[in-house]
């Protein structure tokens, strides 16, 4: 599924921006300004890979089970344009 495929990289940059600009604000030293900022980065990189394989898994099963009605409807009047033989007609071609 593509549609949430943006989706870590998204969470990843959001988390990186408010990271930095809370220690921008609270004055951390660079060196520990680095190692908190790739930290940060690097778990919320894995916490969107986790949220897009559940949301990837949520849709999937939403849009199997909106297909399953439409398959059982294409195939609900298949046959119908035959018309069925009576019991006479069978026993008369015997």
């Amino acid at each position: 599924m593509r549609k949430f495929r943006n989706i870590p990289a998204l969470v990843t940059l959001l988390a990186g921006f408010v990271s930095s600009v809370v220690m921008i604000i609270q004055k951390y030293s660079l060196v520990h300004f680095l190692w908190v900022l790739v930290a940060v980065m690097a778990g919320f990189y894995i916490a969107g890979l986790l949220l897009r394989v559940i949301l990837n898994k949520a849709f999937k099963d939403l849009e199997t089970e909106e297909e399953k009605p439409l398959e059982d409807e294409s195939t609900a009047g298949e046959g119908e344009d035959i018309p069925k033989q009576t019991e006479e007609e069978q026993q008369e071609e015997e």
